[in-house]
């Protein structure tokens, strides 16, 4: 008499696996935690990249006036003060999913913009005081644009990320988030290192053609945490989520990532500051 055959994986527990997780050898992590891990590890290369000492010294190069860097790096922490509490309430009413969502929607706008200006301004070197004030008007247009880019996107990406790991978990959570921000700032200036060298001596001098090379580089991975931003749903949020039934470990979002401790950014609000809320930022007053 055959006996029935057994089944490889109980098939009711199939059923049971919550459309808010990705599942991958036998443990689990919710979907917006590992779509702000990606979209917080792009950003971190792009930061790291193009968006500190390589623009700075871009701007000094061009318009060789350190007032002007000035003006146009606090334009960027100016607008994301400006946006920062409409763009919280618009959060709280309309939620934080789709209000990052549009934050990473205005990315592509962002990129073009600095695209252009740093273009622009490589075969247009100004040779007056009216030239140089033109490209200060559109370099802080770019720092604004990116400010607004800033406040909208990531601050209620954040706010979901909390929403999204269990109680106990976050200190965990954040550390994680803090761990791969650290990693990718560490990557984007080896990488920095390589496009220089591979424009030879104009690349050892830090013209304006290698640094606009380099700008256009962290702009890549700028569109790479775009898509990261428009995967992130408000129904995927803990409080919408059932514990995991389907014998894989259930929850430690950190440890899925392989972060963990409770120092660097622990708590809700953990993770230190910046544009990608763990880490500084070259546009970030």
């Amino acid at each position: 008499m055959c006996r029935p055959r057994a089944p490889l994986l109980d098939e009711p527990q199939l059923q049971t696996r919550h459309p808010s997780r990705f599942y991958c050898f036998g443990r689990s992590i919710n979907r917006n935690v590992a779509w702000t891990w990606a979209a917080v590890l792009a950003q971190g290369l792009a930061d790291s990249i193009w968006a500190g000492t390589v623009l700075v010294k871009f701007l000094n190069e061009l318009l060789g006036n350190n007032a002007y860097v000035g003006y146009i790096e606090a334009a960027s922490g100016a607008a994301n003060l400006i946006v920062a509490l409409p763009v919280g309430a618009c959060a709280d009413r309309l939620g934080k999913g789709r209000v990052a969502r549009w934050g990473g929607a205005l990315i592509p706008f962002g990129v073009a913009l600095t695209a252009y200006a740093a273009s622009y301004g490589t075969s247009h070197p100004p040779t007056d005081s009216g030239g140089r004030l033109s490209l200060l008007l559109l370099f802080v247009a770019v720092q604004c644009l990116w400010g607004v880019v800033s406040a909208v996107g990531n601050g209620p990406a954040q706010a979901l990320y909390a929403d999204s790991v269990a109680t106990g978990e976050r200190s965990h959570a954040y550390t994680a988030l803090f761990v791969i921000y650290l990693l990718a700032s560490v990557v984007g200036p080896a990488l920095t290192i390589v496009l220089f060298e591979s424009h030879g001596e104009a690349g050892r001098t830090w013209s304006l053609t290698p640094l606009r090379n380099v700008i256009f580089a962290g702009l890549g991975f700028e569109l790479v945490a775009m898509g990261g931003y428009l995967m992130l749903r408000d129904k995927h949020a803990v409080g919408d989520e059932e514990p995991p039934t389907d014998g894989t470990r259930p929850a430690s979002d950190a440890e899925a990532g392989g972060g963990g401790g409770s120092g660097g950014g622990s708590g809700e609000g953990g993770g230190g500051g910046g544009r990608g809320g763990c880490g500084g930022d070259g546009r970030s007053a």
